[in-house]
């Protein structure tokens, strides 16, 4: 993941220049590879070891996005709370049960597939939070940011698992909508940067969040049975 980093350094370093976790809205629904879920180790490498210069950089750039503006920090706070409803504007209508029945239903059974995957890396790789590790100047979800542990040694920070959801139900939207895809990308993007704006996971993470999706996703297409449900899901978004 470490050869990923300057990319995404860069991109935030120029925005800052020139300026809980969410659940899916059903009843919980089993993913579509239910017995089959991707295997994290077959695609996802180890997170920057502690003290290293990837590490560092993953520190400072948490460190550096807790100077967003007040928009901005609200954007992500809310970001953190939601999943769905925040992704509407850029779909062009509503993602709810009363309007979008099987829209939600394939929403909620990638999400579950995404989940799968993500909770058992965060398992495996055990990665402590940037609160955990920083004195912040805020922090989502907390009413004070907590003193940083003196040596932590668990968390669940790797991959985010916020991002693995932001991407995957952004890209699902995409197959749904192919011509709202570039603005339900982008707000993916936004998406996960606010995990960084919230304190709770660094860069490394939401890129590996973002890798996860991505393989999900992949093996979600090739499953006849989403298939089935993306395209109950297109013709439900054609409908009046």
């Amino acid at each position: 993941m470490g050869h990923k980093l300057p990319g995404r350094a860069i991109a935030v370093v120029t925005l800052l220049i020139g300026i809980g976790l969410a659940t899916p809205q059903a009843d919980a629904e089993s993913g579509y590879l239910a017995g089959h879920e991707v295997d994290f180790r077959t695609f996802l490498g180890p997170p920057p070891a502690p003290e290293s210069q990837w590490d560092r950089a993953d520190q400072g750039l948490v460190e550096a996005l807790q100077a967003v503006d007040d928009r901005r920090w609200q954007m992500a706070d809310l970001d953190g709370k939601e999943l769905y409803s925040r992704f509407s504007e850029a779909f062009g209508r509503a993602i709810d049960k009363k309007t979008s029945p099987a829209l939600v239903k394939l929403l909620d059974r990638s999400v579950a597939d995404a989940d799968a995957t993500t909770d058992v890396a965060k398992d495996f790789f055990n990665r402590p939070r940037p609160y955990q590790r920083l004195q912040l100047q805020r922090v989502c979800d907390k009413a004070a940011p907590p003193k940083p542990q003196e040596h932590p040694m668990h968390g669940s920070s790797y991959p985010s698992g916020h991002s693995t959801r932001g991407w995957t139900v952004a890209m699902v939207l995409a197959r749904v909508a192919p011509d709202r895809a570039e603005l339900v990308l982008k707000r993916a993007e936004d998406y996960m940067e606010s995990r960084l704006v919230c304190g709770m996971h660094f860069p490394s993470d939401v890129e590996a969040g973002h890798d996860v999706a991505i393989a999900v996703v992949s093996h979600l297409d090739a499953s006849p049975e989403f298939q089935a449900d993306l395209d109950r899901a297109r013709k439900e978004h054609k409908s009046p």
